[in-house]
């Protein structure tokens, strides 16, 4: 049977090239009061600061879930090379 499991990590500060295997989905979520980008496949993406006044994540990014997997690498850069944002991922796995 197969199944995906639910990851998620913390970010504070810039985090370097990551690799993720057999992501299936997922979402980063910026909490901080400073852009943040996200950089998949050498594509740049610009994910805004938290708006305290809407009281959830203004911005986010994120790949929509189809029922495949795919390996990506990540970048996740803080302007000013620190904030705080959340990585979601759903990973596929084989019981």
């Amino acid at each position: 049977m197969n199944k995906s499991g639910f990851l998620s990590q913390k970010f504070y500060a810039n985090s370097g090239k990551m690799p993720l295997k057999d992501v299936t989905s997922l979402t980063v979520s910026n909490y901080g009061n400073t852009e943040v980008t996200v950089t998949i496949a050498d594509v740049a993406r610009i994910v805004p600061a938290f708006n305290p006044a809407i009281g959830v994540p203004f911005g986010s990014f994120n790949i929509q879930g189809d029922g495949t997997a795919c390996d990506i690498v990540i970048t996740i850069e803080f302007t000013g090379g620190s904030g705080e944002c959340i990585l979601d991922y759903r990973t596929f796995k084989t019981c």
